[in-house]
């Protein structure tokens, strides 16, 4: 299977997304290759989820049997809007929106080591700035991959079910994903 994941920016948030979704497709007896969208390069959520943007993707890349665009939510509820219209126009493309922002999910693996409450973080409209940036200022390696996100990503394989039970978003995700494979549309 071959999997293209589009970021609202890949240089830091290939580091989360890609184990997330290798691990994500494993627990569904999925081998993928998975590939993070780095051309076009888009900026920003606005791009990530722009209908004609998107449907150049789906064009540029006919060979991509999933589509998973995976993006912040940032507290706007309303994305989840253009996130049903996108996968309606598209067969084989899902959305998920991180509440708030993809560095809760890594933050998820590190529950027993963080200052804060799980609830706080999940309830927070800045958590990369307000818990992440700080956690891997202190815990990561200076010179880790994405500024010490690949480093704290490498907790996800003894975690991993703790970052779903952490995440509603993520085990979303995961049964719609599983659902998809089982129809008979996807098997044609």
């Amino acid at each position: 299977m071959k999997v293209l994941v589009i970021p609202e920016d890949p240089s830091l948030d290939q580091y989360i997304l890609k184990p997330i979704v290798e691990r994500l497709l494993a627990d569904l007896g999925k081998h993928a290759r998975v590939q993070i969208l780095s051309r076009p390069r888009l900026r920003g959520v606005d791009q990530a989820l722009d209908a004609d943007t998107i449907a150049d993707i789906v064009r540029t890349y006919p060979m991509v049997d999933l589509f998973l665009i995976l993006v912040d939510r940032d507290g706007h509820p309303k994305r989840q809007d253009r996130a049903t219209a996108l996968e309606s126009a598209h067969h084989g493309l899902f959305v998920c929106l991180a509440i708030e922002e993809l560095e809760v999910w890594m933050l998820a693996a590190h529950r027993d080591s963080l200052s804060a409450p799980w609830s706080e973080i999940r309830r927070e409209p800045h958590p990369k700035e307000r818990y992440a940036h700080p956690f891997l200022a202190e815990q990561a390696p200076k010179l880790d991959p994405g500024q010490g996100r690949a480093w704290a990503m490498r907790a996800l394989a003894g975690k991993w079910q703790g970052v779903l039970r952490a995440c509603e978003e993520l085990e979303t995700l995961k049964q719609r994903l599983h659902a998809w494979i089982q129809s008979p549309r996807e098997r044609a």
